[in-house]
């Protein structure tokens, strides 16, 4: 495989996209102190719907087929759409996992920093699935992540908050996402198949809130601007960011910026609360940070004879 050139353009681009990750866990926090006008089910069916109509007119200017003969464009468009909709469907579950998990621990900045344990999780599963076997670096990562969690979560008398559980277990459900993704990249277009997967999450969380949540129109207006972020800029433009910034970032430089997301949403909680983090939550986010770019650290490959 050819070695990406360094392109200053591209990392910033990914630390950007890290940045408006990072920025959306206090929306998301917003959001869920008015469960009594918008659902949790709902916000996230919202906010979906409005990600992939962002992406629409982006894929139709800058995706096109050129490279890809016409007889393979319809069974391309049609595995983009099937494996668009089973990632939706992940996404769905995962996203709506951590709304509640925000709404319960009322801690958007530790929130932000337990799901970015998926990072930890992908490289060990890829190991027990795949046999794809991970660097020294990420067995490294597994004490400092779980003695993270433990400050982050865990009170001084020795309980762990429902909300937390549901977080940590919404991080399996990002990384069940992401080897899925990484499985069926380069089969299918990717800003198509990011827009697939956010409509197809968003009817999923539209029909259970039509089921299960409620929405009032004052719940609209109230959460107009959270809505509009995380539709906006947290789903269309991060994604679509994260797309241009990865062809021009090398994939170890890429995922250690990614990483950074947990740290922002702390950095915008604080902004936004006007507050200080409490000395626990300082060192639980410091070991989750150190845990997470260790398990990006690449190992290094054997040279060939």
């Amino acid at each position: 495989m050819q070695k990406k050139k360094f392109k200053p353009l591209g990392p910033l681009i990914c630390l950007l996209t890290a940045i408006i990750w990072g920025s959306g866990f206090p929306f998301q926090d917003i959001v869920g102190r008015d469960t009594a006008n918008i659902d949790n089910f709902f916000f996230n069916g919202i906010r979906f719907l409005i990600g992939g109509i962002a992406l629409i007119p982006v894929f139709l200017i800058f995706e096109r087929e050129k490279d890809t003969p016409k007889k393979e464009q319809k069974p391309k468009l049609k595995r983009t759409i099937i494996y668009g909709a089973i990632s939706g469907a992940l996404l769905a579950i995962s996203a709506v996992l951590q709304q509640f998990g925000i709404q319960l621990t009322g801690e958007s900045g530790r929130a932000g920093f337990i799901t970015g344990f998926y990072l930890i999780i992908v490289p060990i599963a890829t190991f027990i699935i795949f046999k794809q076997k991970p660097s020294i670096f990420v067995w490294i990562a597994i004490p400092f992540s779980i003695v993270g969690l433990y400050f982050l979560s865990v009170t001084s008398d020795f309980k762990i908050e429902l909300g937390d559980i549901l977080v940590l277990i919404c991080a399996f459900g990002f990384a069940t996402q992401m080897i899925f993704v990484d499985r069926v990249g380069g089969k299918v277009s990717t800003l198509k198949f990011s827009c697939t997967q956010f409509f197809t999450a968003g009817i999923i969380c539209i029909i259970m809130g039509l089921l299960f949540g409620k929405l009032t129109w004052q719940g609209i207006t109230n959460n107009i601007l959270p809505i509009l972020y995380c539709g906006i800029m947290s789903a269309g433009a991060a994604y679509t960011l994260q797309n241009i910034g990865q062809k021009n970032t090398a994939p170890a430089v890429a995922s250690l910026i990614f990483a950074t997301e947990g740290l922002f949403a702390t950095i915008f909680e604080c902004i936004f609360e006007k507050s200080l983090p409490s000395g626990r939550a300082i060192v639980g986010c410091t070991l989750m940070l150190i845990a997470v770019l260790l398990s990006q650290i690449p190992k290094k490959e054997k040279k060939a004879p």
